[in-house]
């Protein structure tokens, strides 16, 4: 039991160093240093449907400072990297300066989606999400949006850029008083092709919820929705 406890530390010590090893080694490529990206947003990711290759999602600080108030404000531009994942060398990479800003609407959180977005018979795409989250807690928000990208051959393309995949709000008195709308959309691939690339079909559900105060109670009333949607890609991207 000794043996086997102290065997899978060593693993996870091993794979954690193959990791932040893979960060370096990448970020020395990029010519960026350590102390300009912001390590907490940092992911990555192997493709599981290519496990050779590791995805890096590598926010780098164009502006970060705070406010007369004290809150943080960032700008960050997108490096988005895959790489060979017993090297770490860049395969293909996409980058977007001022990708991302955090300010009164604040960006929590970057994963990335390894979901079945097959866009033809040979091209699979993986996505990007970054979530957003308001501070005002009268008018509560959160938002997550969804891109996608392809890799052919040494270059990494963009073919949907920050879609609303999901957003909740609404506005209330703090007590009970309010509307809510809640929307979620999932994404299914059609067999219909537009320049060589499955359309996508959007199936969005809107949740609806009025609250009112009654008699010393909190009533909440709620209708369900469904709507279907499509993005057609143009040639160069998702719309």
């Amino acid at each position: 039991m000794k043996k086997y406890f102290f065997a899978l530390i060593l693993c996870f010590q091993i794979s954690f160093s193959q990791n932040t090893d893979h960060l370096n080694t990448v970020l020395k490529q990029l010519k960026i240093k350590k102390s300009d990206i912001h390590e907490k947003l940092f992911t990555q990711k192997i493709l599981p449907y290519d496990k050779s290759k590791n995805v890096l999602v590598i926010p780098k600080y164009d502006i970060n400072e705070q406010d007369n108030e004290g809150h943080d404000y960032f700008v960050l531009d997108a490096y988005i990297v895959v790489i060979d994942n017993a090297t770490g060398k860049i395969i293909c990479k996409f980058i977007e300066p001022n990708a991302w800003t955090s300010d009164a609407l604040m960006l929590t959180g970057i994963s990335i989606d390894t979901g079945l977005y097959h866009l033809n018979s040979t091209t699979r795409a993986f996505g990007v999400r970054v979530d957003y989250t308001g501070s005002s807690r009268p008018n509560p928000f959160s938002e997550t949006h969804l891109s996608l990208y392809v890799a052919d051959k040494n270059s990494l393309k963009q073919v949907l850029k920050n879609y609303s995949i999901s957003r909740s709000g609404g506005e209330w008195d703090t007590n009970c008083a309010g509307e809510f709308e809640d929307r979620n959309s999932t994404f299914d691939i059609a067999n219909v092709q537009t320049n060589h690339y499955n359309n996508i079909i959007v199936r969005s559900t809107i949740v609806k919820s009025v609250s009112t105060p009654t008699n010393d109670d909190c009533v909440s009333k709620e209708t369900t929705k469904k709507t279907t949607s499509k993005l057609i890609f143009n040639g160069k991207e998702y719309k």
